[in-house]
C-alpha cells in the first residue's frame, strides 16, 4: 500500500502531500482539479511511464525546471521509499534535462531496479484502446505487465529499443556488412529474450482472462488469445538472426526493420483462436469490448498477485459511471471477493458511487480526499 505521496512541480501541483490509508480511497473534486493527476504520479512509481502516455516534458509543472515524486509504500511489513526526479538543474542553464531514480534515499538507482517495486493495475477509459486499438496498444499493455514482474524483460526491452533505433540509423546510412552484423547480434538476443517470456505469458494468463470474461458476460462470451507474427518461426538466436537477414534487403528500401517482436501482434479471437476474421475489433460489439477491456484489468490483477505473491493496488480512472448495470455488479463482486486490498478510485462526487459504498464499506475502510 502507498502511505504517503509528495509532489513538487508535477502537473497543476506545486508542492502537495497525501496520506493514504488501506482500503478504498476515493479521491473528489470538479474536473480538472487534479484527480487523475494523483493516480498518474502513483503509476509513475510504479512503472516509470504515465498510463495517460504524457511525455515527462508535459508533466512539468508551468515554468518549472524539474518535477519530483516521492512515495512511501509498505510491502510483507516493510516500508520503503521510491522518488523519481526529471528535470533540469536549475543552477546549470545549460544542462540537459534527466530523469532519476531513488530507492530508500540511494540517489542514482537503474530504472530495472525501481519498475515493479509498487505493483499497480490501472482501469481507466482508454482500456478500450487494448481491445479496439491497434497492436501497438497490445504489445505496450505486454510489455507494461511483464517489465513490472520480470527485471530482466524491462532490461531486455530497454536494450532491443537501443539497437532497433541504432539498426534504423544504420539502414539509412547503409552500413557495411559488420557494423549491421553486430548490430542484429544484439537485437537478436535481446528479442529473443522478450520472444521467450511473451510465450510463457499468453497461456498463463489465458485462463484468468477467459474466467474474467465468463464472469463479466454471464458466460455469453467467449475470446482467447493468441500471439503472432513473423518470429513464429524463431527457436534460437540464429533462428532470429535468419530472420533479420532474410528481411534485410526489403529493410534497406524501406530504412527501417520490419520484422521481430515488435511487430508482433495479441489477437482476442472467438472460438479456437484460429481465423482473424473472428477477431473481436471485426465482430465484437461496443458492449462485448468493454467487457473483455474489464476483463483484461482484472486478469491482469490476478495473474500479478499470483506471480509476486503481493496484492497489486488498484488506480480506477473515472470509470464507474461508464460500466452498465451487469458489468457494474460484477467489478463490484470482484472488489468484495478478490481480498483486494489498496484501491484508488477518482470520481466528481460519491452521488454516483452510492452502492459501490453500500457493498463495500462493511468490509473495507474508505478515504475520501476531496480537491478543490
Amino acid at each position: 500500500m502507498i502511505k504517503n505521496l509528495n509532489l513538487v512541480n508535477f502537473r497543476n501541483y506545486q508542492k502537495a502531500a497525501y496520506t493514504f490509508s488501506n482500503g478504498l480511497i476515493f479521491i473528489t473534486g470538479d474536473n480538472g482539479a487534479g484527480k487523475t493527476t494523483i493516480l498518474e504520479a502513483i503509476g509513475i512509481v510504479s512503472f516509470l511511464k504515465s498510463f495517460r502516455l504524457a511525455h515527462d516534458k508535459e508533466m512539468l509543472r508551468f515554468d518549472a525546471p524539474f518535477y519530483r515524486i516521492e512515495a512511501e509504500y509498505a510491502s510483507l511489513n516493510e516500508s520503503h521509499s521510491v522518488a523519481i526526479a526529471y528535470g533540469k538543474n536549475p543552477e546549470v542553464t545549460a544542462a540537459p534535462a534527466v530523469k532519476k531514480y531513488s530507492f530508500d534515499g540511494r540517489v542514482g538507482e537503474k530504472a530495472a531496479n525501481i519498475i515493479g517495486k509498487v505493483a499497480t493495475v490501472v482501469l481507466s477509459p482508454d482500456d478500450m484502446n487494448i481491445i479496439a486499438g491497434d497492436h501497438t496498444e497490445r504489445r505496450r499493455f505486454l510489455d507494461l505487465l511483464l517489465s513490472m514482474l520480470y527485471p530482466a524483460y524491462f532490461s531486455a526491452l530497454q536494450h532491443y529499443h537501443r539497437a532497433l533505433k541504432l539498426r534504423s540509423q544504420a539502414l539509412k546510412a547503409r552500413p557495411d556488412e559488420g557494423v549491421l552484423a553486430a548490430i542484429d547480434r544484439e537485437l537478436a538476443g535481446a528479442g529473443l529474450i522478450i520472444l521467450e517470456r511473451r510465450r510463457e505469458f499468453i497461456p498463463e494468463f489465458a485462463t484468468p482472462f477467459a474466467d474474467a470474461v465468463a464472469k463479466i458476460s454471464g458466460a455469453r462470451d467467449e475470446w482467447c488469445l493468441a500471439y503472432r507474427g513473423d518470429t513464429e518461426r524463431v527457436a534460437s538466436l540464429d533462428d532470429y538472426l535468419s530472420l533479420l537477414k532474410d528481411r534485410r534487403a526489403n529493410d534497406l528500401r524501406l530504412k527501417q526493420t520490419t520484422a521481430g517482436i515488435h511487430r508482433d501482434r495479441l489477437y482476442f479471437h472467438a472460438g479456437d483462436g484460429t481465423s482473424d476474421n473472428r477477431e473481436i475489433r471485426m465482430i465484437g460489439s461496443q458492449g462485448q469490448k468493454r467487457t473483455a477491456a474489464l476483463a483484461l484489468k482484472m486478469a491482469q490483477f490476478a495473474y500479478m498477485r499470483a506471480r509476486s505473491q503481493t496484492t497489486p493496488i488498484l488506480l480506477i480512472d473515472d470509470i464507474l459511471n461508464e460500466l452498465d448495470v451487469l458489468r457494474r455488479a460484477q467489478f463490484i463482486d470482484f472488489l468484495g471477493s478478490a481480498a483486494i486490498g489498496q484501491v484508488f478510485f477518482t470520481t466528481t462526487d460519491l452521488i454516483g458511487v452510492q452502492d459501490f459504498l453500500g457493498r463495500l464499506e462493511k468490509t473495507s475502510p474508505i478515504q475520501n480526499i476531496e480537491l478543490f
